[in-house]
């Protein structure tokens, strides 16, 4: 499990921020992104843990 990368995905209403660190805690990138871009980033990317977490407005 150490050898995983990290995707860490703030659920918003409109915005998805996606930041991505490595196996040795550096941050390779940090953005907003739109959902359709955050699925192309999901299936272009080596396998990973996902980590998830959705702010107050995300059910609308």
């Amino acid at each position: 499990m150490n050898n995983r990368n990290v995707i860490a995905l703030y659920l918003a209403k409109n915005i998805i921020q996606v930041a991505k660190v490595s196996k040795h805690g550096e941050i390779i990138f940090n953005k907003a992104q739109s959902p359709s871009k955050v699925r192309q980033i999901l299936a272009n990317s080596a396998p990973s843990i996902v980590a998830m977490e959705g702010c107050g407005s995300f059910h609308y």
